[in-house]
């Protein structure tokens, strides 16, 4: 959409007054946009780009757009537009990283500088293969839209990056035990390769070097780039596991895997372990449980210590616990045990310790029963793994263990956070953290915590019982109610904590600044303009924003005070930023800005120009017409569409629909008012204009001409509306005959026969109508129908106004030929046609008054009388009656006259009121 700057050009007398005309010459070289500070709550759209310069003068018409500027790169989103504008290479800084945050490598990471478009190129090789995210900064701050997502495929198989791991983490085999290795196929950056690489193995005894022969070698993949290596180990050694590629001769990382084959009985289901120091233990105190290994039939089964492989380690991994690991045995041959004279075990000193466990006594000597000792230094939760060379303990099965912190350790517990500058009369707080000499947390010992104050007015301090934050620390409040300086200390079980003492002062509330968070509301692709402090107090009213944040979802530019907010194109929902002041006492005081940044309601980015449609017919009559779209920002929220036309109504397509549904979309469509003439669509955007394809009209009855469908989009925020013109091309419809089918004539004999109507006598309708004349001005026309009137016996007579004869025209008695009027005679400018048969040329009004004055005059009993109206296609043509005429169409009806009573009940009943028209038989005239 263009934008303008307009300005208007006036002369001014010396006084300072217009005087109404132009006296000077004006030329225009150039000008200089002075931009102020925007004003408060001012909201507009921020585009770039060139714009014209109008200038006008209203007096002599001057209009003159020739001058043009440009709004160059601004916080706005507009494009940068040549290389000077921006910055260099080195201003942009890239990463990347896993959806979990952890750090994703980059390689080669270089800039390609600007192009012609006004983007900035920059190209990297990743290392790691994934779903990442890619991250774009500058001067410390987020680009807009980073991160980036993008998919990171891994690249060929590499044999020597290949890497196996055993799947137990150990090396010892229990005779007769399956062997098991994870290969993780990896390429050269070390990302696994999803498929099933064909891999070869061979074993070597170390004793002699020689190959192992193995037949049960398998291979399975059990995860996308993981295969298993299982075979079953027959005999006890030392054994050298390679893993190769027989074509490429070329073996995975870390060849060869050596591994020890040893004599034992182990189960895993009937082995176990007991002690208390399985399910709980204390920080820095020693907790110990017993291992027992037991064979198939519950008999102990003895193996060396080394061969024995305990794990401590926390859930979340961050600390292991280094267990110390006893064989329970008495003194045996080459044993490093000794028994006492009263039984119990002397035991060696302790063997050096590798990285995961320490070993007592001879590493080699065989037991059925170990004791397990640990110290644990964190608190928290623990996992334990327990098993016999391969074979797991337990049935494979965790022991969860929970470590508590130990006793408060006074020297390390300390005052985390207080203000030292408070208010009097408030509630202010302060943060204390409890926690043993091992630094772990402490919680529930918030009833010995006190706070004690040093100072001449410590009678006007007030406290309150300290608040356990679950996590170690406590949260004490206090209040003083008398202006000054208070020396604190907080006390835990009567020992001081750090910082003891810790100094107050409490001042007068007006001496701090109190600033107010503030709820800000925008609409999308707009900018906003708002003083933050409009709802604060400044201490002295004097301040400085020392620092404020920027919003996720939009940008942010600081004038004094005022801030501008402009959310990024396409974005709506809620955004946010804090803004922190400095007043002159040297207070900081901090708010946030809750920013909503509301969609507009759906915009029409089509209608038709008009729509042509045809008298009381559904238009079109198959589909919808085409044309109609909205644009809505929100696809997934439900929004409505109400759609009315003032002189008919609305429809979607009797067919079936195949509307675009998508997953919340609550489609409908109803009637929702009392006249059900709106028709309420409601749906997401992209359900809506699915429907929209299928829109149809229909006119009210007999209505032709102009009419309006209006339409009204809604969402929360408001309602757009838009009209589109309809234009409903007429048909000629056979004019309407009402009259009974019996009219008795009894007692209504007149001086000139019997009077067959008379509306203020008679109960029933006799009138000639044709609706295509309802939508001329006043329900009237100038065109003229032709009303036909004969009896098969008798005569009848009307009187006319004279300006109708020259189109009357008779039959008489005797002759089935109309003929002209020959001859007549005016009284007060109407004359009496009288006749068999009556024809004449008239308005609808003409007719009817015809009808009116109609008597009958004849010696027999009963008549037909035959009423024939021809509209000699005049009608149905209004507002251009000149191009569209259409052929004639009549209507033909009789009534029975009878002078007698009616005896009949039809006649009764016809006497009286009008039942219903004879159908109506409509056929052209040629």
């Amino acid at each position: 959409m263009p934008r303008f700057l307009e300005f208007s050009l006036s002369s001014l007398d010396r006084s300072g007054n217009f005087d109404g005309m132009i006296r000077i010459s004006c030329l225009v070289l150039g000008f200089l946009l002075w931009i102020s500070p925007p004003l408060p709550s001012l909201a507009d759209e921020s585009p770039g780009g060139q714009f014209p310069v109008v200038i006008t003068d209203e007096n002599i018409g001057i209009l003159d757009s020739s001058l043009h500027f440009t709004v160059t790169t601004d916080a706005f989103g507009n494009n940068i537009s040549s290389e000077i504008d921006g910055p260099s290479g080195d201003f942009f800084m890239v990463s990347a990283s896993f959806e979990n945050g952890s750090t994703a490598d980059l390689l080669d990471v270089k800039s390609n500088g600007w192009n012609e478009l006004g983007y900035f190129g920059m190209e990297f090789v990743p290392k790691t293969a994934g779903s990442l995210l890619l991250h774009v900064h500058c001067n410390d701050l987020t680009l807009r839209g980073s991160p980036l997502p993008f998919i990171v495929k891994p690249g060929l198989m590499n044999i020597t990056s290949s890497q196996g791991e055993w799947k137990y983490r150990t090396n010892f085999f229990q005779v007769f035990s399956k062997l098991e290795i994870f290969i993780y196929q990896k390429d050269q950056f070390g990302n696994l390769v999803p498929g099933f690489y064909p891999f070869d193995a061979r074993v070597v005894e170390k004793a002699t070097n020689l190959s192992t022969p193995i037949a049960d070698l398998f291979f399975e993949e059990v995860a996308q780039g993981t295969q298993l290596l299982s075979f079953v180990v027959s005999e006890p050694g030392e054994f050298m596991l390679i893993i190769f590629d027989a074509k490429l001769h070329e073996s995975i990382w870390n060849m060869t895997y050596d591994f020890s084959v040893f004599i034992g009985y182990c189960h895993e289901s009937n082995s176990f372990a007991n002690g208390s120091g399985l399910a709980s233990s204390v920080a820095g105190k020693i907790s110990s449980f017993t291992v027992y290994l037991e064979d198939l039939y519950h008999n102990p089964s003895p193996v060396e210590a080394e061969r024995i492989r305990v794990e401590i380690s926390s859930e979340n991994g961050a600390s292991n616990v280094l267990p110390i690991i006893f064989p329970l045995q008495t003194l045996i041959e080459h044993s490093n045990v000794a028994h006492r004279s009263d039984g119990s075990a002397r035991w060696a000193p302790a063997l050096p310790a590798n990285d995961n466990q320490t070993i007592i006594g001879n590493s080699t000597a065989r037991a059925s029963d170990f004791n397990v000792t640990y110290t644990p230094e964190k608190s928290g939760d623990y996992k334990i793994w327990i098993s016999c060379g391969n074979i797991p303990v337990n049935d494979g099965n965790l022991y969860m263990m929970k470590a508590s912190p130990g006793l408060v350790d006074t020297s390390l517990s300390s005052v985390l956070r207080f203000a030292s500058d408070v208010k009097r009369h408030a509630k202010n707080e302060v943060l204390v953290q409890i926690v043993d000499s091992y630094w772990n947390p402490v919680s529930s010992k918030q009833t010995k915590l006190n706070i004690q104050v040093y100072s001449v007015n410590s009678s006007s301090f007030i406290q309150w019982d300290f608040l356990n934050n679950e996590d170690g620390s406590y949260t004490g409040y206090y209040m003083a109610r008398d202006v000054g300086s208070y020396n604190i200390c907080i006390l835990f079980e009567e020992k001081h904590l750090s910082p003891c003492p810790f100094e107050v002062h409490v001042y007068e509330r007006e001496y701090f600044s109190e600033v107010t968070n503030d709820s800000i509301y925008v609409w999308e692709d707009e900018s906003l303009a708002f003083d933050v402090l409009m709802n604060d107090y400044i201490a002295r009213g004097k301040f400085n924003i020392i620092e404020f944040s920027i919003p996720l979802h939009g940008s942010l530019l600081q004038y004094g005070q005022l801030f501008r907010y402009t959310p990024y194109q396409g974005f709506f929902g809620k955004d946010s930023f804090s803004y922190t002041i400095s007043d002159v006492n040297k207070n900081v005081a901090t708010a946030v800005v809750l920013i909503s940044v509301l969609c507009k309601p759906p915009q029409f980015v089509s209608l038709p120009v008009g729509l042509h449609v045809i008298e009381d017919i559904i238009s079109p009559k198959f589909g919808g017409f085409p044309g109609f779209e909205i644009m809505y920002s929100d696809v997934k929220q439900n929004i409505s569409l109400a759609i009315r036309a003032q002189s008919g109504n609305v429809f979607l397509s009797p067919m079936q629909m195949q509307l675009q549904q998508t997953k919340g979309s609550l489609f409908s469509a109803i009637r929702d008012d009392r006249a059900r003439k709106d028709l309420v669509i409601s749906g997401h955007v992209e359900t809506i204009n699915s429907a929209l394809q299928f829109v149809q009209y229909l006119g009210n009855e007999n209505f032709y001409g102009n009419d309006i469908i209006t339409l009204h989009a809604m969402n929360e925020n408001g309602v757009q509306e838009a009209r589109v013109p309809v234009f409903v091309e007429p048909i000629n419809d056979p004019p309407i005959i009402s009259a009974p089918k019996f009219i008795s004539l009894a007692r209504k004999e007149g001086n000139n026969g019997l009077q067959i109507f008379d509306k203020q006598r008679d109960a029933f309708e006799f009138l000639i109508m044709d609706s295509d004349i309802f939508n001329f001005v006043g329900n009237k026309s100038h065109f003229l129908v032709m009303l036909s009137m004969e009896v098969n016996d008798g005569t009848i007579s009307t009187t006319l106004p004279v300006s109708l004869v020259n189109t009357a025209e008779l039959k008489i008695e005797g002759s089935n030929q109309w003929q002209p009027l020959q001859t007549f005679v005016t009284i007060s400018n109407h004359f009496v046609l009288k006749g068999k048969g009556i024809r004449f040329h008239g308005s609808i009004g003409d007719c009817n008054n015809a009808i009116q004055r109609l008597f009958y005059q004849s010696t027999e009993s009963d008549a037909v009388l035959t009423v024939t109206v021809n509209d000699l296609g005049n009608h149905g043509c209004y507002p251009d009656c000149l191009e569209m005429m259409s052929l004639p169409l009549y209507n033909e009806v009789t009534v029975n006259l009878f002078k007698r009573r009616p005896v009949s009940q039809m006649e009764a009943l016809g006497t009286d009121f009008v039942l219903h028209p004879l159908a109506m038989f409509v056929r052209d005239v040629k």
